[in-house]
């Protein structure tokens, strides 16, 4: 009974020492994936951030416009 024990033990540890390489380049790609993501998405802010300085009445304009859509499709939806 102990020596089942210490062979399945022993072949946990294997399949870990084998795959332990292979996980820990999968988490590397994905922290630097996420990495990526994380920049990109703070460009585009910056770019949103910018544009809506340099354009203040479209701005408005868009938000306005979506303010009554959003409020009639919401009368609409509560009405029935």
């Amino acid at each position: 009974m102990d020596d089942e024990k210490t062979s399945k033990a022993a072949k946990l540890e294997e399949f870990a020492g084998t795959h332990d390489g292979a996980y820990r380049d999968i988490i590397e790609k994905l922290h630097e994936e996420k990495e990526r993501l994380e920049n990109d998405l703070r460009q585009e802010y910056r770019n949103a951030r910018k544009y809506v300085r340099s354009h203040p009445e479209e701005s408005l304009a868009y938000a306005f416009i979506g303010g009554v859509v959003a409020g009639l499709l919401l009368a609409r939806f509560f009405s029935r």
